[in-house]
């Protein structure tokens, strides 16, 4: 398994930049489906002590990407339709549920949220090069539901989507421009925030969760293409 270096920064912890360069690693397919880890290698490959690595691995543990198997070691998991299903409702649950707080938002507060999804709008479409698209566009993408959360008033919400979208993220990753096209994910995007900005929020939360529930349909096709990534019990 090749890995790019990762030049360690004294902004945040070593465990901490070691979890956000892995999980990039398994979500993008850098590090397939299947793959067996050693933390020892990784130890070696960031050139740091074991216990960061460790830190590491436990919270991809509980993100879902790994599992530790006994007499395999630690092994990147396949992508689970069943879990997808999962993720899929818990966050359209947080992400409307947010929605329906806007309501008990202060009018400054309300007005401030939808600025920045605004400019998000519009960075989404001046921004996203074509010939990167994973990389430039799901960073923007992410920043808008993000956003969405926000309204909640509550920093956990996004937190616990974060933490639970891994399957997805390598749908959008492998999907991207292809099965998902940027105009339409941007289109989709445009019509939520037109709807919040009208305070039609029911309209908004029907958009939202149909946007949300897109990934039921596009990983169909990759899963036919990638058919040894995917659970084989899945439908």
């Amino acid at each position: 398994m090749e890995l790019p270096r990762l030049r360690l920064s004294t902004k945040s912890t070593i465990s901490a930049q070691i979890y956000v360069f892995l999980r990039y690693q398994i979500t993008s397919a850098n590090i397939r489906p299947g793959s067996t880890i050693s933390e020892n290698e990784l130890s070696a490959h960031f050139k740091v002590s074991r216990q960061p690595v460790r830190e590491a691995l436990n919270s991809l543990e509980h993100d879902g990407l790994i599992s530790v198997i006994p007499q395999k070691g630690t092994v990147v998991k396949k992508i689970s339709v069943s879990d997808l299903k999962q993720v899929v409702f818990i966050r359209s649950s947080l992400e409307c549920s947010s929605i329906d707080n806007i309501a008990k938002l202060s009018v400054g507060k309300y007005t401030k949220i939808l600025n920045k999804l605004k400019d998000n709008l519009e960075e989404q479409k001046n921004k996203s090069d074509p010939n990167n698209l994973a990389g430039s566009f799901l960073p923007l993408d992410d920043k808008f539901h993000e956003l969405i959360c926000s309204f909640s008033d509550c920093a956990m919400t996004w937190q616990v989507v974060q933490s639970c979208k891994g399957q997805l993220d390598r749908i959008r990753y492998l999907s991207m421009g292809v099965e998902s096209p940027l105009e339409g994910l941007i289109s989709d995007h445009e019509a939520i925030l037109k709807c919040i900005e009208n305070y039609d929020f029911e309209k908004a939360k029907e958009l939202l969760n149909s946007h949300l529930h897109e990934v039921m349909i596009t990983h169909k096709p990759i899963k036919k293409k990638y058919a040894e990534w995917f659970e084989s019990d899945d439908n």
